[in-house]
Parts: C-alpha cells; structure tokens; sequence
C-alpha cells in the first residue's frame, strides 16, 4: 500500500513539472507571424495582418498595438482591454497565428539562409534543410537563440525548433 501511494505522489510532482515546463515554454508572437484577430459579433474590427519589425500590428479604431514577445493569451488580454477602453462593451477576441515567422540558419552549413517553420522540425532536420553540415562543421557545438529577449543554449540533433530561432553552426577544430 505505500508504495502505491509513494508511486501516485511520484506521478503527480511528474505531471507538475511537465505542465510547469510546458507553460514555461508557451509561443511568445514576434516580427513575420502573421496572425488573425476575430471580434466577436464586430465582424468590420476583424483583421488578418503581420506583426511588423517593430513588433506592432494596427487595429481599426485602437491604431498601432505591440504583441511582440506577449503569448496569444496575453494578447488576447491586451487587445480586450485596449477595445474595453472607451470603444466596446464586453469585447471578446479570439487570435489565430495563420503562420509563423521562418527560423534561420548559419555558420558551418552548406545553404545558411531562413527557413519556414514546420511543426517538431528538429535541428538535425533543419540542418539537412540547409543542405547539411559543411566539412569543418562541429558535429556537436550547436547554439540556438530563442524568445524575447533572446537567450542562447546549446542544442542536440533532437531539439525541436521554434519559430524565429536562430540556430548557430560552429566550425570543429579536429
């Protein structure tokens, strides 16, 4: 009987730190993705557009509005509040990313360049993209720099690629 229980507890601190990563790990919107914004039962405020390198989108009647580095639900948030502020009642918004910014490539592969994104792409995947890994290429020292602000670590062939990462390919000196 204890060690059921010991098994159970293990399972739930298990189920809580995948679900704490995961919502570590949630989309953060940036410059490329183009995204949907529907407004309820306000069919003339609904917008298709690009989130441009300064990280805005404009909207009919709340003008120029920054959704770089906010999650969708953050946005959600923010776009409700701005149209709450003297233009809606009760605005419920709903956003769509339609498509997602490309990732990029460089160092040591044979055609560094940007990519578009593809769902569970993995660096060893977008290696082979790029055309694979020139002669001097590490086999190993891999850096992606992800999010905003950006952050650097060091990949593996299995680490999947996120949208706007920039993946580095450093030269192997043996």
């Amino acid at each position: 009987m204890r060690i059921i229980t010991t098994i159970k507890i293990t399972i739930i601190k298990c189920v809580l730190l995948v679900s704490s990563l995961l919502g570590a790990a949630e989309y953060q919107l940036g410059p490329g993705d183009e995204v949907e914004i529907y407004v309820f039962q306000e069919s003339e405020l609904t917008t298709k557009a690009q989130i441009s390198q300064a990280g805005n989108i404009s909207l009919p009647l709340v003008g120029q509005v920054p959704l770089e580095g906010l999650t969708a639900k953050q946005a959600k948030s923010k776009i409700e509040d701005m149209y709450r502020d003297g233009y809606l009642v009760n605005p419920n918004i709903t956003i769509i990313v339609r498509q997602y910014r490309p990732f990029f490539i460089h160092g040591e592969v044979k055609n560094p360049g940007s990519y578009k994104y593809q769902a569970e792409l993995t660096v060893e995947q977008a290696i082979a993209l790029s055309g694979g890994l020139k002669d001097r290429a590490s086999s190993s020292k891999w850096i992606i720099l992800r999010g905003y602000p950006q952050q650097s670590f060091a990949a593996e062939k299995q680490t999947v690629i996120m949208p706007g990462d920039v993946i580095k390919i450093e030269k192997s000196f043996f």
